[in-house]
């Protein structure tokens, strides 16, 4: 494995999560050099590994594990206990995404791993909280959507709620948890003393904290705004609409500049209908009736022209194979081919964000289960061939 470089050479990370939440969260700290130990439970690995199998590999798995150096270890052995706490002597962070109390259970708790490393940062992610009245039910990322107001939110204004297809709860969570501990990590080195600190996430929280206005206008204005579909509440130039070669085109502005230049790109220029914000609120249904029209007779393509030319935001709506072969995608270096022992070579979303002078990087897809273990018992904690085996041979590791 090449050597780490970027901003978190230098940091350990122990991944003891499963599925995407916790996994997420060390994933995007290794894009930028941690160097990530994925912890999984022996003859089992985690779950997301049996995610959308080609080929029989895992390709969730294979983005969600990149950059990882991935390990097997039995957490409930005597023996698997004693090797994650030496793995914890030696790291700066660990992540996992249990219940509550699974943890502790195993031995694990905050206190004593505290007293194993001062400077841990244990960033905990449950469904819940650690604490609270629903502490210890059982929640997934769209429960998350579902209790955080999101889904209340998402959909057509006379329509049931709606989730998302992609797991948003989760990979909204992963990004405030990576957040938490890069948090927690400059306070430990320039303000702590050199203290770690425990994290307690519950997997709602991030959507909740992003839901915006919703929670001030429901307390002022004694009911919260409602889902209107491709609407929004107070913004009235803005839509998702069907061309006429069955593609879909989004367009949104809520400066004056950007609402007159959709005017532009839609033929309203000089119409005193659409003579800008408050003309566009008044006159809203109007107007979604105008751009539906207008963009039903015209191609994909066409309604891009126009809308570059008039400088006005507007995009297709675009699939994934629609973005691999997108130019600005590609020179962003936002599709990226990445090396795997498994399938030769795949092909992933790339580095976000761009550091000038630390970018992040790519080295490896998600290894086999337990490819890394002689690499880290053997040389990071010492363990001889012999030993190794013999673990092995126990269901160990």
């Amino acid at each position: 494995m090449p050597a780490a470089t970027g901003p978190l050479a230098g940091i350990r990370i122990l991944d003891v999560g499963h599925l995407v939440a916790g996994p997420m969260t060390a994933s995007l700290l290794g894009d930028f050099g941690a160097d990530v130990i994925k912890i999984e439970r022996p003859g089992h690995g985690d779950p997301l590994r049996w995610n959308h199998k080609h080929e029989g590999v895992g390709l969730f798995y294979k983005m969600q594990a990149r950059n990882k150096r991935c390990v097997t270890l039995d957490l409930g052995s005597p023996e698997g206990k004693q090797l994650f706490h030496q793995l914890v002597r030696t790291a700066d962070a660990v992540v996992e995404n249990f219940r509550p109390g699974v943890m502790e259970r195993l031995g694990n708790d905050w206190p004593t791993l505290q007293k194993l490393n001062n400077r841990l940062v244990y960033c905990r992610i449950s469904g819940w909280g650690q604490t609270g009245p629903y502490a210890t039910r059982p929640s997934l990322g769209r429960v998350a959507e579902a209790f955080s107001g999101f889904a209340e939110l998402t959909g057509t204004h006379d329509g049931p709620p709606m989730h998302s297809t992609m797991a948003l709860g989760d990979s909204t969570c992963a990004i405030w948890a990576a957040y938490s501990i890069m948090l927690s990590l400059y306070w430990r080195d320039a303000k702590g003393g050199g203290e770690g600190q425990l994290i307690d996430l519950g997997l709602y929280e991030p959507l909740y904290r992003q839901i915006e206005q919703q929670i001030v206008v429901a307390d002022k204005e004694g009911a919260p705004l409602r889902r209107l579909g491709n609407l929004t509440a107070g913004s009235p130039v803005m839509g998702c609409y069907e061309t006429a070669d069955g593609r879909w085109f989004s367009f949104s502005a809520n400066t004056e500049r950007s609402i007159r230049a959709v005017m532009r790109a839609l033929e309203l220029d000089g119409d005193d209908r659409f003579d800008g914000y408050d003309a566009c609120l008044k006159n809203h249904r109007e107007l979604d009736g105008h751009a539906r029209g207008w963009i039903r007779q015209r191609s994909a393509e066409a309604i891009v022209l126009a809308f570059d030319a008039a400088g006005a935001p507007g995009t297709p709506v675009m699939s994934a194979s629609d973005l691999i072969e997108d130019p600005q995608v590609q020179h962003r270096e936002m599709v990226v081919t990445v090396p795997d022992d498994d399938l030769g070579q795949v092909r992933m979303q790339g580095i976000v964000p761009k550091l000038s002078r630390t970018p992040g990087a790519i080295t490896h897809a998600g290894q086999r289960m337990g490819q890394a273990n002689e690499q880290v018992f053997g040389e990071l904690l010492g363990l001889t061939t012999d030993q190794l085996a013999d673990l092995q041979e126990r269901g160990v590791i």
